[in-house]
């Protein structure tokens, strides 16, 4: 037992001595959180304060449910349960089946397969067409958000406005294919994971004899990565304490990423509300970062009552922010970057490249395999292997080897339009449909950034693309990590960068509440959190439709003293291009005569203040596009409502025009010329304009 408590730091050593419940373990990144949830119930079994055969330890993933068993294995306390919350839900549901009435014998559980099916079956029918798999993969994010959050059917629409969800799909439709996913659930006799954690929450609250048994087993709860559970989730930890203290929680507010997802983090932050008794340990000694890498981490996601995190480790490498002039250039920095510190003796696995969205991975995908450096993407597939990439490059290259000498630039843009892809039109929110169009993208981009490309011939063309697809496909055990942040959650390596650190990615351009912000910041700790040794952050001042970009205003907050010149540079840098982003209270782009956008000449002063033209406002990044784009829906909902012209409603010109004067009434938007929005439409637009 000594040697045990000899292996914890000061912080540590309290929590895990703190044997029965309630415990609050706020776990910074790095802080040994998992070590600590795992010797505490150790002790707890050698020490006989707890029975091992009725302890639930209990988490979001399987891999991590595996990992703590492992752990508690080789620690001497295997017979604890650990398990997902699904697990758990599943194992109530299964052994008390009967009393719920249903006519099968046991649940009979969808696999992840069947369910897709059944959706996109669902989808089929509503449609009366094929969908494609990112509007699949919308709708199944939608309804298992709503479920997350036990929000029904009847209640999705009016809630999906509540909480200014933008659905790539419109709620209407998600209620039918909701309606006939059920339908064939219960025609079939089939149940989900979802389904698990409601039928054992029900059972346990309804059935005393149930909840006596599974209260009797699982007397003494764990719960990891508290800031991630949802109120679902929640429902069931509460039915089988069943008003019992002896619970131990797990989290780090920092880290609560989630929320999109249904995740509610305010069960771990007001855990001492619900139990004023509890104990609260905070682990806040770093073990994995040096200390300039943690001045930076602390300077981020700044939540009430978390105390920063303390270095541990000898002084290291300062981070570093690095501008580069476009988004190839970006990549290009990157990949020579890893290419020095393989050289130099770093594996390429503790390597990793950290981007906010999906598409950002096919740049250094492509950087890397001309360096001759493995990849290798977490919990993903490679690029050229998506549904949405196939889709045009298998007609393009049948169509390339049918006619190898046409112009192969050309052929590429046919058969992107034929996919129904349109570059200047961006499915609204962040759903999988976004996700598609943004890897379309990069992959035209791509194309359009070989070599000579507009002269080259389609057979050309397509011995540069498989070449490249075949760099970054092949299997490997090993290889530079390509991560999304969310997805590096829970890792660390060495050497990190954390690339495309604009406005407008981090923080997302659709991030548009405090409490969004927020979030997006807490994603950017998360990432600065991962790396050990080295830590670089880069960002690019175009992007690849000649857009100029913004530096991320997250960047502001890193310690003044050790941003370096890079960011000083960067500062002005932005301030001084032609074709900066425009923000109202800035007055920019005044006088300019063209678009910032599309370069077109700009005709009336509301244009030339906003600096963007009629055609491309939709489009415009941050607060600009964001509200245009709700003021047009505005006018399309208004039109419906009389049967008449959304153009005639609110014209191009009125829109530019709201946009630059933002009227702050009803009456003033209706006074707007070229704007004819009722009453009760004209007083929604005032409230866009404002927000």
């Amino acid at each position: 037992m000594a040697n045990l408590l000899d292996d914890l730091d000061e912080e540590q050593r309290s929590a895990v001595l703190a044997s029965t419940g309630p415990v609050c373990i706020v776990a910074g990144a790095g802080t040994g959180k998992t070590r600590t949830v795992t010797y505490r119930l150790a002790h707890g079994v050698l020490t006989g304060a707890v029975d091992p055969n009725r302890c639930l330890a209990i988490t979001h993933s399987k891999k991590a449910a595996l990992e703590l068993a492992r752990r508690l294995h080789d620690l001497g306390a295997g017979a604890v349960d650990a398990r997902t919350f699904h697990a758990a839900g599943l194992r109530v549901a299964g052994q008390f089946w009967r009393r719920t009435g249903r006519r099968e014998p046991s649940p009979n559980v969808l696999s992840e397969g069947e369910s897709w099916r059944i959706w996109r079956d669902a989808l089929r029918a509503a449609a009366g067409r094929d969908p494609d798999s990112g509007t699949v993969r919308d709708l199944v994010d939608e309804v298992g958000w709503a479920r997350s959050r036990l929000i029904g059917m009847e209640d999705y629409e009016a809630a999906c406005v509540f909480a200014g969800r933008r659905a790539a799909i419109d709620p209407p439709a998600v209620v039918e294919c909701w309606r006939r996913y059920e339908q064939s659930k219960t025609r079939t006799g089939r149940v989900d994971f979802a389904d698990l954690l409601d039928i054992a929450a029900r059972l346990l609250d309804t059935d005393e004899q149930v909840a006596e048994v599974v209260r009797g087993r699982w007397a003494h709860v764990t719960v990891d990565e508290y800031q991630d559970t949802d109120p679902a989730q929640q429902r069931l930890l509460d039915a089988i304490l069943g008003g019992r203290a002896e619970v131990c929680v797990v989290g780090d507010p920092r880290q609560a990423i989630y929320s999109w997802k249904g995740a509610d983090p305010t069960y771990l932050t007001q855990f001492t509300k619900r139990f004023p008794t509890a104990q609260v340990f905070d682990l806040t000694r770093n073990y994995r970062s040096s200390p300039q890498i943690l001045a930076w981490a602390n300077a981020l996601a700044h939540e009430r009552g978390v105390k920063p995190l303390l270095p541990t480790r000898p002084s290291g490498v300062a981070p570093k922010i690095r501008r580069l002039d476009d988004e190839l250039a970006e990549a290009a920095w990157v990949a020579g970057a890893i290419r020095k510190a393989v050289d130099a003796g770093t594996s390429p696995s503790e390597i990793a490249v950290l981007y906010r969205f999906n598409a950002t991975q096919l740049r250094f995908e492509a950087s890397l395999a001309r360096q001759k450096i493995a990849t290798v993407v977490a919990d993903d597939v490679p690029f050229f292997e998506r549904d949405e990439i196939r889709s045009v490059l298998v007609p393009f290259a049948q169509a390339a080897r049918a006619d190898p000498d046409r112009n192969g630039l050309e052929l590429v843009k046919m058969m992107f339009d034929r996919s129904g892809f349109d570059r200047q039109a961006p499915p609204a929110g962040l759903g999988a449909a976004r996700s598609r169009w943004e890897s379309l993208l990069a992959l035209l981009e791509l194309v359009e950034g070989l070599e000579d490309a507009a002269k080259r011939g389609a057979a050309s063309i397509l011995s540069d693309i498989n070449g490249l697809a075949r760099r970054t496909s092949d299997p490997k055990s090993e290889g530079v990590t390509l991560a999304t942040l969310h997805r590096a959650k829970g890792l660390e390596w060495d050497v990190v960068f954390v690339v495309g650190v604009t406005d407008g990615a981090i923080p997302s351009t659709y991030a548009e509440t405090p409490a969004q912000r927020a979030e997006e910041e807490r994603l950017l700790h998360v990432g600065v959190t991962r790396a050990r040794r080295e830590l670089h952050l880069t960002w690019a001042t175009t992007n690849g439709r000649g857009w100029t970009n913004r530096p991320s205003p997250f960047l502001d907050r890193l310690p003044a003293g050790q941003q370096g010149p890079a960011r000083e540079r960067s500062r002005s840098a932005v301030r001084s291009t032609r074709h900066a982003r425009p923000s109202r209270t800035e007055g920019a782009s005044k006088g300019s005569a063209s678009c910032t956008l599309c370069a077109a000449a700009l005709k009336g002063p509301s244009a030339r203040r906003l600096g963007v033209c009629a055609d491309c406002v939709l489009t415009a990044p941050g607060d600009l596009g964001r509200r245009a784009r709700a003021i047009k829906q505005i006018s399309i909902d208004a039109a419906e409502q009389t049967g008449g012209d959304p153009q005639k409603v609110v014209s191009r010109e009125g829109l530019l025009r709201l946009l630059d004067h933002r009227p702050e009434s009803g009456d003033d938007v209706s006074a707007t010329l070229g704007v004819r929005l009722t009453s009760q439409w004209a007083k929604a637009a005032a409230e866009a304009l404002r927000t």
